[in-house]
């Protein structure tokens, strides 16, 4: 893609008031927007003239999307933007239903009154978010929400995977938030899970995390191929 193409169709200029958050918002929106197609080189000087803010503010932004997966450090091409396909959102869905089963149901088990508390709190800073309807301040209680339910599972090897596995959980959320655009539909779904896991029935969990997980990541799919569908028959 040419200079001219990103310059009609990439990221659009924030205020020179707003921060490195703003910068992140605005990347993350033109990538899963495909403004910023998979491939594509990230030229700092251009896109911080694009956004009108600093390179140093603009290369703080990028880190923190090469820390959610969004965009890749590559030898000799630098930073470009990951690619998201079906099979990404398929295999990640896969990885969570196993390991966030176990998880869900550890923090039911509750066997010394320590762990259902931190389910609480993060579920009630995510309804919080919910309320003040802030899309960024939302999408870190979403991302936080699933993050407090492996920890507060006190399985040591959870705790440790989920570093690794942060970014591409992080990514799928991405994805999922920004193409339903539903932060009530998103509420209500969470409210189910939280449920089950409080409720314990272990059985009621593992349907949960699957209806939750993997039901909505074929679902995300059906509604980005409509989407490329209809992008398709405009084009034409």
């Amino acid at each position: 893609m040419s200079d001219q193409a990103v310059r009609a169709t990439g990221p659009r200029p924030v205020s020179t008031q707003t921060r490195r958050d703003a910068v992140v918002d605005e990347l993350r929106r033109a990538i899963v927007a495909g403004e910023l197609e998979p491939g594509q080189r990230v030229r700092e000087v251009h896109v911080a003239q694009q956004l009108g803010v600093s390179r140093p503010t603009l290369r703080e932004a990028i880190y923190q999307l090469v820390h959610e997966g969004l965009l890749e450090q590559q030898p000799y091409r630098g930073v470009v933007v990951a690619a998201i396909d079906a099979k990404f959102i398929t295999d990640t869905a896969e990885v969570r239903v196993a390991l966030e089963t176990l998880a869900a149901r550890a923090v039911a088990e509750d066997p010394d009154g320590t762990r259902k508390p931190h389910l609480r709190r993060a579920w009630q800073e995510y309804r919080e978010a919910h309320a003040a309807r802030d899309a960024a301040r939302l999408h870190q209680a979403h991302t936080a929400l699933h993050r407090t339910i492996w920890d507060a599972s006190d399985n040591q090897m959870l705790k440790r995977i989920w570093p690794a596995v942060e970014a591409q959980i992080n990514l799928a959320i991405t994805v999922d938030e920004s193409t339903r655009s539903d932060p009530d539909r998103a509420l209500h779904v969470h409210e189910r899970l939280v449920d089950a896991i409080l409720g314990g029935d272990p059985g009621a969990i593992a349907a949960e995390v699957e209806r939750h997980t993997r039901a909505s990541a074929d679902e995300l799919l059906e509604m980005l191929a409509e989407r490329k569908r209809e992008q398709g028959d405009a084009s034409a």
